[in-house]
């Protein structure tokens, strides 16, 4: 035979003996070895048992790992179920990552992933047993210099349960869109989810530009735009949407800790700004924001919210309310404290407990007679004397306050009842009802 000949014949061989390789790996990707050498390689990078119900390798247009029914275990003392499974991850490989010349990813697609967060009763989280620490006497890494085309979560949910404090949530429907993901580069993020706690549902929605290093642990995102809805308990069955900005916001995974900054929003129609962080290392969360909203008109959310603000003598009654505070959780817990604002020409400030329906709040001066039903100060007018007059509009704003049922202590540096005046008055009101003027 001519050599030319049989030179013309080698690519054609390489092919069929490249062809024939592939095809072993395809078909001893499908065994039970290659299944648990995979659960293994994760195994050893997770720092917890994982297991791999099917698994599929295809080459065609481009190498393409599918590994389905992953599961990983919990630690010991959280419980039977997987603290992550998934039905299905796909990761697709340019041709030049097989042969070690790249160490970009072109996608990686996740769908319908369960992550189940628990913290037990002494305040530890399952995560914190996630990924060994490395070796004292290991040489320092290199910088990472891998990269992903495409990343996309389809069908995500998040399990929150927390046996310290007895809290527990649910993220659902999540789905999350990048691209172009590499460490310390700033990439397009889109985030959708829906969430219930208690008696509470939200649906939320946000994009923009994230940033990540895993090697330090620090995660970024500026220019956020989101939008969302809320529903449930003491909301009426319309709920109430809300949108709003973030001009940056930052978590560092080794510390837990969380930082949000620029933030503005809209919710039932009322506008605001807000700043705050998010503690995450404690055995509960804790939470830390400064609430400031700019003048609204309040009857509108208030219907919105499902809480009528009632008809009033003045028809200007209720024209104007802002108000500034610092919202913090602990161990569960809401406080608003301090809280000030301005109601109409009333200012005030104060401090609230909302689990406890407890209030203390102090006023400069209000007049009484704006805020009464229209009823009641017609009642209290005309040839009525003045100590009748301020009798009548007592019992009327005793009336209303009593229908709060709250502890609830208010002190007012002068107020006008009736056609009185009153100074340096205090106004107590009880859970049962009762009112001490």
């Amino acid at each position: 035979m001519p050599l030319k000949r049989r030179h013309a014949r080698i690519p054609a061989a390489i092919a069929l003996v490249a062809l024939a390789a592939f095809a072993l790996l395809w078909a001893a990707a499908r065994t039970p070895f290659a299944r648990g050498l995979v659960a293994g390689a994760i195994t050893d990078t997770i720092g917890l048992p994982a297991s791999v119900g099917r698994l599929h390798l295809g080459f065609i247009p481009s190498p393409r790992l599918d590994i389905g029914e992953l599961a990983i275990a919990q630690p010991p003392g959280f419980g039977d179920e997987p603290l992550l499974e998934a039905e299905r991850i796909e990761i697709v490989l340019p041709w030049r990552r097989l042969f070690g010349a790249t160490d970009r990813i072109n996608a990686l697609t996740a769908s319908n992933a369960t992550a189940r967060l628990r913290i037990s009763a002494d305040g530890t989280s399952n995560w914190s047993k996630l990924f060994p620490e490395p070796s004292a006497v290991a040489a320092p890494a290199e910088p990472a210099r891998w990269s992903l085309g495409a990343l996309v979560l389809e069908g995500g949910t998040i399990d929150y349960r927390d046996v310290a404090t007895g809290t527990q949530g649910q993220l659902t429907a999540i789905t999350v869109k990048a691209s172009e993901v590499a460490p310390g580069a700033a990439f397009p993020l889109e985030l959708q989810l829906g969430g219930i706690t208690g008696p509470n549902t939200i649906h939320f929605a946000l994009n923009g530009e994230a940033k990540m290093d895993l090697a330090v642990g620090r995660y970024e995102a500026s220019a956020i735009e989101f939008r969302g809805w809320l529903g449930g308990d003491p909301l009426p069955l319309a709920g109430a949407e809300f949108t709003g900005t973030l001009r940056q916001a930052h978590y560092v995974s080794g510390t837990g800790a969380a930082s949000f900054a620029g933030g503005k929003f809209e919710f039932a129609e009322i506008p605001g700004r807000f700043d705050g962080t998010l503690d995450f290392d404690e055995p509960a969360i804790v939470a830390d924001f400064a609430v400031a909203t700019d003048a609204f008109a309040p009857r509108a959310p208030a219907i919105i919210l499902g809480q009528a603000l009632p008809a009033t003598a003045d028809p200007a009654a209720f024209e104007s309310l802002q108000v500034a505070l610092r919202a913090r959780m602990t161990e569960g817990e809401m406080a608003l404290d301090p809280l000030s604002g301005r109601l109409d020409d009333t200012n005030f400030e104060g401090r609230v407990l909302p689990q406890r329906r407890f209030v203390r709040a102090s006023l400069d001066a209000i007049d009484f007679n704006r805020y009464l039903p229209p009823a009641a100060n017609a009642a209290s007018g005309g040839g009525s004397s003045s100590s009748s007059r301020k009798k009548a509009t007592l019992e009327s704003l005793s009336t209303e306050l009593a229908k709060l049922d709250i502890d609830a202590e208010l002190r007012i540096g002068e107020a006008r009842i009736g056609d009185a005046k009153v100074r340096d008055a205090v106004i107590r009101i009880t859970p049962d009802g009762d009112t001490a003027p």
